[in-house]
């Protein structure tokens, strides 16, 4: 194939006026880029121009990095380059040079990196066989680069086969697709080159910028940040002025598609010696689901945080100010911990309490408009009951011999002393000797009994991925710590639960730093 059809038509999605579609030559030996943050729908988008490409019989490679486009082959001839069952071609092995050579007249290629230690390399060395090739035949053809800011960085090892094809391959009718959802982490010489637009929702500051250059006029347009999935402007040599295109169904079945719920049949585990059997007397559904997360979700949405965040400069009050380049959201592991004692003045009963503790640290935490964190509790964490008790009856503001603690917690001198001595090993309390007097002092506030008499309503969080640290603190030296601390208590419960976070990531010139964001009330947080 020596063209491609001036006839032939890419038929991407619609717009407010109808169908929208593009000329099959401007994508094929051009340069073009398909940006969207995750959840944008750029994945789809470009598997949905795959399609077309194959419907119109135009020659490509896409470097699938997630094997998400290997479904092509459910409704098109292509050829699956991969280490997964199914494939066509071992990555083993295989003459890249000669895959290379033949590229122009053989189906497509899904080139599946999902499974390769080296993939990068690969490519770079298919990308240079093609420049060779398509150097002496002069045919279209049309490479498309999913997550390019891996193999095109804009900082970092990158392979120049790519700036030579962006600058010089069209010429000899090799075309570039450009595919990424952080355009910032592109190389900006390449990402330049780009004729053809397609942009969907981006949210990062530094995301944003890096695309100002696409939109003609006074800046970018608002809807940007907020577009819905699958919506993208069209711009550059795929339509004249920038237009609002919702892409198409896919035909084929898409390989990166979220999971989403359905009704399943449980099973009994099987394990040596019999299954394990549901238990008795449910509702049908089987037992809870072990890895089912508690917690607070977050109440600020992901997509604010880059406006919330207090932005400094590069030198104190003067310079660049700092932009956004990255929000993760992250969960805090926290413990809400049931204290049972005794209150009341004539009718004392038994009454539960609430506290919060930082499952990391051990700290005393408190969720008012926000979440907060306290010293002093994780100090206590590892001593005995009788540590605590002896550590209560001292003050921080006189001495106290040994004898008269122990006559106040119930025990034996040689007890009190003894447990004195491991606070002082602790640095948990100051000795002072007064003639032939060994005396103590407290050097450490103890906390005041909780406060809050009704537990959290927790509920179910979406992690989406994110990995959540199991606490540290156990829930024996928890007990030990509030029998010693509060007369007659002890540990109701102790349950374990997430916290929603953002860390955001703020770069100035070369200064780079990071913030904690509280996900229910968007404050900045210091632990």
């Amino acid at each position: 194939m020596s063209e491609v059809d001036s006839d032939q038509r890419l038929d991407i999605g619609t717009k407010a006026d109808g169908p929208f579609s593009v000329d099959a030559n401007v994508v094929a030996t051009g340069r073009t880029c398909v940006l969207g943050s995750s959840g944008s729908g750029k994945s789809y988008a470009v598997g949905v121009i795959c399609e077309e490409l194959c419907r119109n019989g135009v020659p490509f490679a896409i470097v699938d990095t997630e094997g998400e486009h290997t479904g092509l082959k459910d409704k098109f001839d292509a050829i699956w380059v991969g280490e997964e069952a199914g494939g066509d071609i071992s990555w083993e092995g295989l003459d890249l040079e000669d895959l290379a050579r033949q590229a122009p007249d053989i189906s497509p290629l899904i080139l599946d990196v999902s499974e390769v230690q080296d993939p990068k390399e690969k490519i770079a060395r298919f990308m240079e066989g093609l420049y060779r090739t398509l150097t002496d035949r002069r045919t279209p053809y049309l490479v498309v680069v999913e997550e390019a800011d891996k193999f095109i960085p804009q900082l970092g090892e990158r392979s120049p086969i790519f700036g030579e094809v962006a600058r010089r391959g069209r010429k000899r009718g090799l075309g570039l697709m450009v595919c990424s959802q952080r355009p910032s982490l592109v190389d900006k010489n390449v990402l330049s080159q780009c004729g053809n637009q397609l942009i969907g929702k981006l949210i990062i500051q530094n995301d944003l910028q890096s695309v100002a250059q696409f939109f003609p006029g006074k800046g970018l347009p608002k809807e940007l940040t907020t577009l819905k999935a699958g919506q993208f402007f069209a711009m550059g040599g795929l339509s004249a002025v920038p237009s609002l295109v919702a892409v198409r169904r896919r035909v084929t079945r898409p390989g990166g598609a979220t999971p989403s719920l359905a009704r399943r049949v449980v099973k009994p585990y099987h394990r040596p010696g019999g299954p394990i059997a549901p238990s008795e007397g449910g509702d049908g559904r089987g037992p809870p689901r072990v890895d089912e997360v508690l917690g607070l979700n977050s109440t600020v949405r992901v997509d604010d945080i880059p406006f919330m965040v207090k932005r400094g400069r590069a030198f104190g009050i003067f310079g660049q100010k700092e932009t956004v380049t990255e929000v993760t959201p992250e969960f805090r592991t926290l413990v809400q911990v049931g204290v049972k004692l005794r209150r009341g003045l004539l009718k004392r009963r038994f009454q539960t309490v609430y506290a919060y503790l930082d499952g990391a640290s051990g700290r005393l935490a408190w969720l008012g408009r926000g979440l907060g964190v306290a010293t002093g509790f994780e100090k206590l964490l590892g001593l005995s009951t009788l540590q605590v008790e002896v550590l209560r009856e001292l003050t921080p503001d006189g001495d106290v011999s040994a004898l008269d603690v122990a006559s106040e917690v119930g025990e034996s001198r040689a007890a009190t002393s003894r447990a004195l001595a491991a606070l002082n090993g602790k640095r948990l309390v100051r000795t002072a000797t007064i003639g032939k007097r060994k005396l103590y002092r407290r050097l450490v506030d103890l906390p005041s009994v909780p406060s809050a008499t009704t537990p959290l309503e927790l509920a179910p969080v979406d992690l989406a991925g994110a990995k959540v640290a199991q606490p540290k603190i156990k829930e024996s030296e928890v007990r030990e710590v509030v029998k010693g601390l509060w007369e007659g208590a002890d540990v109701d419960s102790f349950e374990p639960f997430v916290y929603p976070l953002f860390r955001v990531e703020l770069v100035a010139r070369r200064r780079r730093r990071q913030v904690m964001i509280d996900g229910r009330s968007g404050k900045e947080l210091v632990f």
